[in-house]
């Protein structure tokens, strides 16, 4: 048989209506069994692919998710999606990811864009900005994962994030506890997450009796161009004896400075475990996010809003875990 084969073809091929044809490659109970295996037979033989638009567009969805993240080479964000889409998948669904680079333009893209494709839901990474998501989105279900919109940003979709406050807290106070007396800090240039960062940062010092100081508090900007000066200048003119770094982006660019700078002790901490600290000479401690239920807690949630669930939106905070390498 030449040409695209329809359910037709399939149809004339088994002696049956087009209309038992469609009831028995959707698995219906009202086709007999083996009347469903014989049709299901006959449509592979003839290469038949059922039109996916076309049953999305009569059933009113597409099976489809949305994910929006800001940075796809990032270790913590290829791992995320990848938890999104195991538990996706496992759903019945499959994902349209679009990474933004931190861009609003870019996000608002994005969104117009998945919304286009229709898709039956989206999961968002915010990049930080003074978006009306509720007024783009309309009635399109929505997760935000891992950070949400700005303050005085009204958002009313649910939130999965991370205990950035107490993870931070309990990392800076640990590198207090190994001796640390001056603790500098190099933080996010992501506003939701560095605003948490460095409260947790604060009330470590202030719970050890430390006073908070502004010279040793640096932020990176975006591309981490100036992470390099900015160790330096927290490690050798401010003498920090302690260095608290807010992402795992942020720590390559000081572990590649470090050697040069020659320290005879360091307390290490930093957001963000990766696997190949352990190979490190400088001993770190570091906060273990747990990507795999941020990933499945966004879905969770976004499917019960995609099934009509009557719940109030709700924000999610799961822990992170401590590790000393």
């Amino acid at each position: 048989m030449t040409g695209k084969v329809t359910i037709k073809d399939v149809a004339k091929a088994a002696g049956v209506s087009e209309a038992t044809v469609s009831r028995a490659l959707s698995q219906s109970p009202r086709v007999k069994r083996d009347t469903r295996q014989k049709i299901q037979n006959i449509a592979n033989n003839l290469g038949y692919h059922p039109n996916g638009l076309a049953r999305s567009i009569r059933l009113q969805q597409t099976h489809t998710l949305g994910v929006i993240i800001p940075d796809i080479l990032n270790d913590f964000f290829t791992r995320l999606i990848r938890a999104i889409e195991d538990a996706a998948g496992k759903a019945g669904y499959d994902v349209l990811i679009v990474n933004t680079d931190e861009s609003l333009a870019k996000e608002a893209n994005a969104l117009n864009l998945m919304l286009e494709k229709q898709v039956d839901g989206v999961i968002i990474t915010s990049a930080g900005g003074p978006t009306d998501y509720a007024a783009i989105l309309g009635d399109t279900p929505a997760v935000f994962v891992d950070r949400m919109p700005p303050a005085g940003i009204e958002t009313p979709f649910d939130r999965v994030l991370v205990d950035n406050v107490q993870g931070t807290q309990d990392i800076v106070a640990q590198l207090i506890t190994q001796g640390a007396q001056r603790v500098g800090i190099i933080n996010s240039a992501v506003s939701f997450t560095a605003a948490e960062r460095l409260q947790g940062y604060q009330q470590a010092l202030i719970a050890a009796g430390l006073e908070p100081d502004p010279a040793i508090e640096a932020t990176a900007r975006t591309d981490n161009s100036n992470v390099p000066q900015m160790t330096r200048q927290l490690l050798v003119n401010q003498k920090c004896d302690g260095l608290f770094v807010a992402d795992n982006t942020i720590m390559e660019g000081v572990l590649r400075k470090l050697p040069e700078l020659a320290l005879p002790t360091l307390q290490l901490g930093g957001f963000d475990d990766q696997d190949w600290f352990d190979f490190l000479p400088q001993p770190i401690v570091t906060a273990r996010q747990p990507i795999n239920q941020l990933g499945k807690t966004a879905i969770d949630r976004l499917l019960d809003r995609i099934n009509g669930a009557d719940m109030l939106p709700a924000e999610i905070r799961l822990a992170a875990t401590t590790i000393s390498r």
